[in-house]
């Protein structure tokens, strides 16, 4: 997976392969370097590059070129969606990543990308379709929610496009409102130290949960009411799976600070940290409160 900012790196340098005396790989769309595929699904959504005939109207091409680009393209190829790179899917991260940063609202934070990306400009990128990977492997919980809100919002404008009638959804609203500060507090629990948090990135695998310090990250869950933090642990790794498995309370915090401020979501999770310091001390009990 790569982000907005590795987009526009230069294609990296030609280096001639050496003679193995093997045959060579059969010649298909798999077999592309990385920024070569990416800069044929750049050109599906230029206009000018790969003009249409069968759209009149600007807006609406570009609305159901991107609409293509989401939907169509999973039944072309696996790779255009699947594995380390994800390239569609990064296209369209980047293409709606300023309207959606645009939709949080303070005190929130956000970083849809907290885990380091492969860049364009490195030699090695190609795509190996026989070793694609977990696509939720190392994704970030707000990652997550930003894929969310880009279908969210291409298909709502694809409705709006096609009828002016279309009133739309709370789809939006309650992405920001419930998914995306937990989220976004769920990834900072790996600034949390390592006695306390164990993080997905040295334990993409975690053990079966229990009550004991350091919890692994995997398994944690943060949910919100308008005046407590609750940090939950999972039966199972909550970016794996859908439902169900059953969850246990761990601790829950005050969101509001002593002046009736709603704390940041970097000072409730430092709030959660303490809290789980008390408990390694024995100050606070398993399931407890702490205001």
């Amino acid at each position: 997976m790569y982000t907005h900012s590795s987009i526009n790196a230069p294609p990296p340098p030609y280096t001639p392969l050496a003679h193995s005396g093997r045959p060579s790989a059969k010649p298909c769309i798999a077999n592309l370097p990385l920024h070569i595929v990416h800069r044929i699904l750049i050109f599906t959504l230029d206009q000018k590059a790969t003009p249409s005939k069968f759209w009149s109207d600007p807006e609406e091409e570009r609305v159901r070129r991107l609409w293509g680009m989401f939907r169509g393209l999973r039944g072309v190829n696996r790779v255009f969606w699947l594995g380390k790179f994800e390239v569609a899917t990064s296209i369209l991260r980047a293409h709606y990543l300023p309207s959606y940063l645009a939709l949080v609202k303070s005190p929130y934070s956000s970083d849809p990308f907290p885990f380091e990306s492969s860049s364009l400009a490195s030699a090695s990128l190609s795509i190996d379709p026989y070793h694609l990977g977990d696509v939720y492997a190392m994704r970030g919980r707000e990652t997550a929610v930003l894929d969310k809100f880009v279908a969210t919002r291409v298909g709502e404008e694809l409705r709006r496009m096609e009828s002016e009638l279309s009133e739309g959804s709370e789809a939006e609203r309650d992405i920001f409102r419930r998914l995306q500060p937990s989220a976004r507090s769920e990834d900072l629990l790996s600034t949390l130290p390592q006695t306390l948090i164990t993080p997905t990135t040295l334990l993409p695998l975690p053990p079966a949960p229990k009550r004991a310090l350091p919890l692994p990250q995997s398994l944690l869950s943060i949910n919100f009411t308008p005046t407590w933090a609750q940090l939950y642990i999972n039966a199972s790794p909550v970016a794996l799976t859908k439902a169900g498995g059953g969850r246990e309370i761990v601790v829950e915090v005050r969101r509001v600070d002593r002046e009736g401020k709603m704390r940041s979501l970097e000072g409730t999770v430092r709030m959660i940290g303490e809290a789980l310091e008390d408990m390694r001390r024995g100050l606070v009990k398993w399931g407890g409160r702490v205001g």
